[in-house]
């Protein structure tokens, strides 16, 4: 940076006396040059005006608006001041608009800057006043001064005046402060002072505000921690308690005001929390008992582990359920699963009319329902609809996969695990009370829990694993894919079970026996992928016709199945008979042809079948088409011509 130009009074008055604007000075600086023509254009240098102030209300709402600046700069220049040894001197603090906010001064320089009208709400404006340090620190966004004769306006020769901005941690400038110095006394290390100064109150600025927003973060989680359902216990590895909310308090049955006490001397945290902090590792879902004042809690606990910047433990966080609670939620989210009702079981064959009407008279009852059928029938759609439509409904619904089940794993799942001494954890029959218990695929029961289960429909009664005989309400629906009645011949499954569970006793018809059903099941699987995929979507009548004589060995779940892939291979909106599987295609060729003579007494219809047939075999291939058909492809595409039949359909 160029050194600055001394500027003296004949500088001043040489400028000042040109008549033209324009005129240049060489041994003046050319941006203060500027900065006083600019001055001249719209005020006389001999002249001083009363500077523009605000007052009253309007510099009350500027004081208020400002409050958090000056709340940091007032003390930090008064510190200043307080230290600075100079008998005339005088520190501002100045709104972004060049507004004096504040003051502090000597005596002497109170009196001068008094006589010139300068107090606080002054403006210190540069069209009204000239050029001043205070109007080019803004105007610049930099630390400035003007001394002596650099100001345009003859009244502030007798002053120097340093001023620097301060900017907040955005970026945004909050104001500035100034020193004001008698010219004789202006020195170098004030622009370093008045700069330093403001650095500073911009850096203690950046603080609080952090400080501030870290107490508004902190406020609002604590609000969001006092809202929540769980017990909340935060506690330092000192064993100070830093935060316990109030569900905390309700169920350990403590107050509030138990925080920055050792945890020890109110609760005995249990063996497994303190396992998991010698470890340094958290716990998920841990069901447990806490001494707390001399009383057992029973509830389930996770445990995290806060760790700072340099991996150090800096606090524990228990959450603590109550068990009720967590078997709640365990009805809501893995057991109230039972989202279909009637309405969405597709069947207009008079078959399945018998099987929905039979369902509907179980559902009005209380006792077992089994459902036996083949694989893929929906029997787990039925139970649904059968617990929504009983007086069950809104309780809990468990379906449970008996084949899914370990034999080894079986007894735990359906009568409880035992944990550490007394402790289980609730059966599956426990989870169901008040509602349902969907068993599918009965039959892979163990002989242990088929006891367990025909006990339980006897007497109302279940015998845990830890011996505890309990009372559960809960009704059960069970399914079977195989004849029980040689099963129990077999000795593989009880005679009285079998007998208890045909209370209801519902028989699903393979769809081979209905394919009038398959239509409308088609249909509704149409419409869930146009849902999916969010387009149009429609099975063409030779893609059905095909559907309706397949005999289905995989009944609903094999249809739903095929019509996804052909929703997939389609090129268009349209499923065509060339996106069905050859399976279906051939299978159904195959039933046509079975079931019918033969020969045919229009040959017109065999000929056209026949080329259907081989343009399926071939995918459309005209020159494999011939040497299947032997005829010349000459012939072949007259004949295509002839019965409308378009190779893309089967290509």
């Amino acid at each position: 940076m160029p050194p600055r130009h001394a500027l003296t009074k004949e500088i001043w008055q040489a400028f000042v006396s040109q008549p033209s604007v324009e005129a240049s000075l060489p041994d003046m600086d050319p941006h203060l040059q500027q900065v006083w023509a600019r001055c001249r254009r719209q005020q006389r240098h001999d002249h001083w005006p009363v500077p523009h102030r605000a007052k009253g209300v309007t510099f009350d709402s500027i004081l208020k608006s400002k409050a958090s600046f000056l709340n940091v700069a007032v003390p930090a220049i008064e510190d200043i001041y307080e230290y600075l040894e100079n008998d005339s001197c005088a520190f501002l603090v100045c709104d972004e608009t060049g507004c004096s906010l504040y003051g502090c001064a000597t005596p002497e320089m109170e009196d001068k800057l008094h006589a010139l009208g300068i107090t606080e709400g002054v403006y210190w404006r540069e069209g009204v006043i000239g050029n001043n340090a205070i109007s080019s620190a803004m105007h610049l966004a930099k630390a400035t001064q003007t001394t002596g004769y650099e100001h345009f306006k003859q009244a502030l020769h007798d002053l120097a005046v340093y001023a620097a901005p301060v900017f907040d941690g955005n970026g945004s400038a909050q104001g500035c402060i100034a020193l004001v110095l008698p010219v004789e006394k202006a020195s170098v290390s004030a622009l370093g002072l008045i700069h330093s100064a403001a650095r500073d109150i911009a850096s203690q600025m950046r603080a609080e505000s952090m400080l501030t927003e870290s107490n508004q973060h902190l406020s609002e989680v604590h609000v969001l921690l006092e809202g929540v359902e769980e017990g909340v216990l935060a506690w330092y590895p000192s064993g100070k308690i830093h935060y316990l909310n109030q569900k905390g308090c309700e169920l350990l049955g403590l107050t509030t005001s138990e925080s920055g006490r050792e945890i020890n001397t109110i609760l005995a945290l249990p063996q497994c929390v303190q396992q998991a902090i010698r470890h340094g590792k958290g716990l998920d879902m841990v069901e447990t008992t806490i001494e707390c004042k001399g009383k057992l809690i029973s509830l389930v606990i996770s445990l995290k582990i806060v760790r700072n910047d340099h991996n150090e433990t800096h606090c524990y966080i228990a959450l603590l359920y109550p068990l009720k609670h967590i078997r709640d939620l365990v009805h809501q989210h893995a057991g109230n699963r039972a989202r279909l009702t009637f309405d969405d079981i597709v069947g207009v064959s008079d078959a399945m009319h018998r099987t929905i009407r039979q369902a509907r008279h179980a559902a009005k009852g209380r006792g077992p329902v089994l459902l036996h059928g083949e694989d893929g029938l929906g029997k787990s759609h039925l139970a649904q609809a059968i617990h929504n439509a009983s007086e069950r409904r809104g309780q809990p619904f468990i379906a449970m996969n008996c084949q899914a089940i370990p034999k080894e794993l079986m007894a735990t799942e359906f009568l409880g695990s035992v944990q550490d001494g007394d402790k289980t954890s609730p059966s599956k029959f426990e989870l169901a009370h008040g509602g349902t218990l969907f068993l599918d695929q009965v039959e892979c029961l163990s002989s242990e829990v088929q006891a367990a289960l025909l006990h339980l429909l006897k007497t109302g009664l279940l015998n845990r694993m830890n011996g505890n005989i309990i009372a559960v309400d809960v009704r059960i629906i069970a399914s079977s894919t195989i004849d029980l009645i040689q099963s129990v011949e077999e000795k593989h499954f009880r005679g009285q079970l079998l007998l208890e569970l045909q209370t209801f006793d519902i028989h699903i018809p393979p769809l081979r026996d209905r394919l009038e059903d398959v239509p409308a099941l088609a249909e509704r699987k149409r419409r869930h992928l146009e849902a999916e995929k969010k387009l149009s979507l429609s099975i063409s009548q030779e893609a059905m016709s095909y559907l309706e004589r397949y005999r289905w060995p995989g009944n609903h779940r094999e249809l739903r199945n095929v019509i996804e892939r052909a929703a997939n291979f389609a090129h268009g909106n349209i499923i065509l008979a060339r996106d069905l599987p050859d399976s279906i295609l051939h299978t159904a060729e195959h039933e046509t042809t079975g079931n019918q003579p033969q020969y045919s007494n229009n040959l017109a219809d065999a000929e056209k079948s026949t080329i259907i047939r081989s343009a399926i075999h071939c995918h459309g291939i005209i020159s494999k088409m011939c040497d299947d058909l032997q005829i010349s492809r000459t012939t072949l595409w007259r004949k295509l011509k002839h019965y409308g039949i378009k190779m893309g359909d089967y290509k």
